[in-house]
This record gives structure tokens, sequence and C-alpha cells, in this order.
């Protein structure tokens, strides 16, 4: 009897401390995934690349919010989010465990004014209309005038680029019928540009200017849409 009263007794304390032992664990095991739970929430979101967008439409617009869940929004969707924001041409985006989105942004670049209704807009060089409060600074940006001129821009001034006498004397590129373009450029000169060659067209007009790109002042309009042929109209008559 007094063997089977031992054993009971041990028995009684055996199991009363493995439930103990059990009781300390989930009691841990609960704390330890609360803990995780608090560390696993957005503390710092983190901007670079940005210049013309304020940081505080970024955060608007990115969707993330302090202290929600790391998991609530993916990358993908704050990323599709920011790209709405006309200004913005990509954004790269990393959720860095266990706290941090880390956003950067790569903005577009105004390259021309667009005047439509005889409103003004700023346009880079995909064609994209950006919202803006007033030109402002850009107010020195060549203006585009025409149906389609928002689409045909970009490559106008590529090929300007190439040539940045010409380039510095633009002040108003009209697009015609949809297909071809005339500048205007320094003194009120219009140049008549062809619908293709518009590379050769350029390099001819570079080569009968100045070395700062002027022309004779007598001179009021170049005709450039004849291939083998400059037309040269003065002031008052022909040339």
């Amino acid at each position: 009897m007094f063997f089977f009263s031992v054993l009971k007794n041990n028995l009684f304390w055996f199991f009363m401390t493995f439930a103990g032992v059990g009781g300390v664990y989930y009691y841990n095991s609960d704390k330890i995934q609360n803990i995780r739970l608090k560390e696993f929430t957005v503390q710092h979101i983190e901007f670079d690349g940005y210049d013309r967008v304020p940081e505080v439409l970024l955060l608007k617009s990115s969707g993330l919010r302090y202290k929600s869940s790391i998991w609530a929004i993916s990358p993908q969707d704050v990323k599709n989010k920011l790209e709405k924001i006309s200004w913005i041409k990509s954004v790269s985006v990393q959720r860095k465990l266990p706290d941090t989105f880390s956003i950067r942004v790569t903005e577009r670049i105004p390259i021309a004014i667009l005047q439509s209704k005889y409103k003004l807009y700023l346009l880079d060089i995909d064609g994209k209309i950006l919202e803006h409060d007033g030109i402002g600074n850009f107010d020195n940006l060549p203006i585009v005038v025409g149906e389609g001129a928002e689409e045909a821009a970009g490559y106008l001034l590529f090929i300007l680029s190439k040539f940045p006498k010409i380039r510095n004397q633009l002040v108003v590129a009209v697009f015609i019928g949809k297909r071809r373009w005339n500048i205007r450029i320094n003194k009120g000169i219009i140049v008549k540009l062809p619908e293709k060659n518009l590379s050769h067209a350029m390099s001819v007009l570079d080569e009968i200017s100045d070395d700062e790109g002027f022309f004779n002042e007598n001179i009021e309009e170049i005709d450039l849409r004849m291939l083998d042929r400059v037309i040269l109209r003065i002031k008052n008559g022909n040339l």
C-alpha cells in the first residue's frame, strides 16, 4: 500500500509539472505571436527619386498607412496606385521586413507646352499631358499646336536635339494635317518641314544657318518639303 501511495503521489506531481510546463509554453507562444504581429506593421515609408511630385501626394496616393499590417497591401498594388499620378513614369517598390516600404519613383520630364483650345498643358516625350497649376518655370519650352501634336512632338524634338543650334531658336511648332510640321524660329521665320526625311531637312537647315543658328533677317520663309531643293521667301518678294 505504501508503494502504491508513493507511486500515486509521484505520478500526480509529474502530471502537475508537465501541465505547468505546458502552461508556460502556451503563454510564451501567445506572447511571442503578439510581439511578431506588432513587429510586422508599417513603421517606415521611404520615398526616393521625386522632385516635382510632393511627398505628401505620394504617401496619400500609395494607399500605405503607418501602423497598418505590412501585408495589408502588396508592392504591386502600391506601384499601380502611384503610376496613376500623371507626373510619375515608373515606380519600384520593395517591402523590407519587418516594418518598411522602400519606394523609388521616376518622374516624367516636360519637353514642350501643348496649346489646345486656348489652354496650355505641359507635355512629356511620350505625349503624356502632365497635371500642373501653371506653366511657371517651364515657360522656356517650345509650344506645339495642332491636332495630334501631343503624339508627334516627341519625335520632332528628338530630331531637334541633334541640332542644338536650331533647337535653341525654336519658338512654336505647328502640326499640319496630322502629318508634318511647320516650325517658327528666330525673328518669326517659318520653316516648312517635310512629312518624311525630317532628319535630312534639319541637317540642311542647320547647314544654311550661321554659327548661332540665325538666318538673314530678310528671310520670311524656308521651304524644305522637297528633298533636293531649298525654297526661300524673303520679305516683300521671292528669292
